[in-house]
């Protein structure tokens, strides 16, 4: 009979073969790459633009940008759009973060001639209304002023801040005031300067007239000569701060610091350093600060790359009252990696990473 108190073996991967695609640079250096894997008819096209954080003029213009992209074209109303994509069982999924935003559709094969030419239109033409920035600015302050009033959010916030400074991209923090100040001439124009494809990503199965329709559509799209903007780093922070929030039992704690970048010889060997440190259940945080200690229900560890820079971020939430006695049990358990690794545990956190 199965014992269903022991865990099942790991057994060692012994090989890894990454399946084939294809891939085209147009002629107005956009590279589409093409991946059919799928068995189901259905495709996915994304298409990406170097437009996130890093290249705004004004804080928030980027994500309101990427927001108002299927709020509306020149030739269809955003509840019209939201209809179309209804009857006939497709999305659209918007996605940003601090260097690139992407638009993406999701679609049956066999309908796709009918929603590219709106998905392209979207992605070409959006024709930024103002009574529709404005509803999605008033939902932005509404959550800003919530999260705001979680010590999560504000830990997180002030640790970007200490990291990069408040005037850089990667440093910077949503407030009340620049959201207010947004108007859709300036979305308008950042649209016009950044919203230019850089990749796009075909997953699943597209009829080969629909590729040829997609191809010739986006080496269409006049590119042009986009700037990259350069910034300094400003370290305003200090090495420890404590901000106090009234009214809260619980504790949020952030520990970060600038690494080395995906380029760098040794990244491979620092993410599983840090899967072993605070990347999984069973991580050396974990086993501490929660089994051992009880001091949490989770902690974690994370090497987030970005385009220009790397950080490694260690977070949890405690009680209010146990805050020192975990900040230290976690600069513990970092400084104990240059002394000591535990060989079992290193091989279980690289099985438990592939």
């Amino acid at each position: 009979m199965l014992d269903r108190t022991l865990p099942p073996p790991f057994v060692k991967s012994t090989s890894f073969q990454l399946p084939h695609f294809s891939k085209v640079k147009l002629p107005n250096e956009v590279s589409l790459l093409h991946l059919n894997n799928l068995q189901q008819k259905l495709v996915k096209i994304e298409v990406v633009f170097n437009a996130g954080k890093w290249f705004e003029p004004k804080p928030e213009v980027s994500h309101f940008t990427l927001q108002m992209i299927d709020k509306g074209t020149r030739s269809m109303s955003s509840k019209q759009i939201a209809e179309l994509f209804d009857r006939y069982g497709a999305h659209i999924e918007l996605s940003g973060n601090l260097d690139f935003v992407s638009v993406s559709l999701y679609s049956l094969s066999k309908h796709l001639s009918k929603l590219y030419p709106i998905f392209l239109e979207l992605i070409t033409a959006p024709s930024f209304e103002a009574n529709e920035l404005t509803i999605l600015k008033d939902h932005f302050i509404q959550n800003l002023r919530v999260k705001s009033e979680k010590t999560s959010y504000l830990a997180s916030k002030e640790i970007r801040k200490n990291l990069f400074g408040s005037a850089h991209p990667y440093g910077q923090s949503a407030e009340e005031t620049d959201v207010a100040k947004i108007q859709t001439s300036d979305l308008l124009s950042y649209f016009n300067e950044r919203m230019k494809p850089s990749f796009v990503f075909v997953l699943g199965k597209i009829e080969s007239k629909d590729f040829e329709i997609l191809k010739e559509t986006i080496s269409s799209i006049d590119i042009g000569n986009i700037v990259t903007p350069h910034y300094s780093i400003i370290n305003q922070g200090n090495n420890s701060d404590y901000i106090e929030k009234k009214g809260s039992v619980q504790t949020s704690i952030r520990l970060g610091k600038r690494m080395i970048q995906r380029g760098h010889p040794d990244y491979a060997g620092v993410l599983i350093l840090n899967y072993y440190l605070g990347g999984y259940f069973g991580s050396r945080l974990m086993k501490n600060l929660r089994e051992e200690k009880g001091l949490t229900y989770g902690i974690s560890s994370s090497v987030n790359a970005l385009k220009n820079d790397s950080i490694l971020l260690i977070g949890t939430d405690i009680n209010k009252e146990n805050r020192v006695l975990a900040t230290d049990e976690i600069i513990k358990e970092i400084k104990l990696l240059q002394t000591f690794i535990d060989a079992e545990d290193l091989e279980l956190a690289k099985r438990h990473f592939i």
